[in-house]
């Protein structure tokens, strides 16, 4: 016996928690091949716009690799399941990680897309992640579903007292298997931007049947300040 909830009972919920969202984030990065060297994180972010323009062009996300991650011989397409006060967090957290080593690879910025996350669940496959030891979670799951596995570990040498912690937890992710193919009319897709610059650039650059097919666009920076 399957025991759920309606929509609208679920839908309820949302609204009235901070800490919950009815949608999926994914934030991208400027192109692979453009040299990011001497730039600041708000050139990177107008950078960002350019890419994500060329998606929605496409209308298809690329899924990534093991050079992202991603365990198992699948690739995969990856959301933030978090409200947008928590990914401007996570943006800004991210900004800070490149401002202390500038040689770390940019994992994302403040530009995106998101998706309803029931639709993502029953349309597009959309499944959240298994933070699980990698090895732990390779002995109970199927090997078709490695690409769902995020290493969580929390180890402590009693040699040297410290800690190694691999902790990605507060992305509360979710995955797509393989590229993702989607439809404007499914998802209600809505648009995230860093700042008003790049939402300027993006009413400017992109093609207006995109813009008129939108369901709406969010300014990262405005919700902190």
């Amino acid at each position: 016996m399957v025991v759920g909830i309606t929509y609208e009972a679920w839908v309820n919920r949302i609204v009235s928690r901070s800490d919950l969202t009815g949608r999926l984030t994914h934030l991208t990065r400027p192109a692979a091949g453009i040299d990011l060297s001497g730039k600041s994180f708000e050139e990177i972010n107008l950078l960002a716009v350019e890419n994500l323009i060329e998606i929605l062009k496409a209308k298809q996300l690329n899924g990534s690799t093991k050079d992202a991650y991603i365990v198992g011989d699948s690739k995969a397409v990856c959301f933030q399941d978090a409200p947008l006060y928590a990914i401007v967090q996570n943006v800004e957290h991210e900004k800070f990680r490149r401002s202390q080593n500038l040689k770390e690879k940019l994992r994302y910025c403040g530009v995106g897309l998101s998706f309803v996350k029931s639709q993502m669940y029953r349309e597009y496959g959309a499944r959240s992640v298994i933070y699980e030891e990698t090895q732990t979670a390779k002995d109970f799951l199927h090997k078709d579903e490695w690409w769902r596995i995020v290493d969580n570990e929390f180890k402590y040498n009693e040699s040297t007292k410290e800690w190694d912690i691999t902790d990605w937890t507060h992305e509360r992710e979710w995955r797509v298997k393989g590229d993702l193919v989607f439809d404007f009319d499914r998802g209600h897709l809505h648009i995230v931007l860093y700042n008003p610059a790049c939402v300027t650039k993006f009413l400017k650059d992109c093609p207006k049947e995109i813009i008129s097919q939108i369901h709406g666009i969010s300014t990262l920076k405005s919700i902190l300040v």
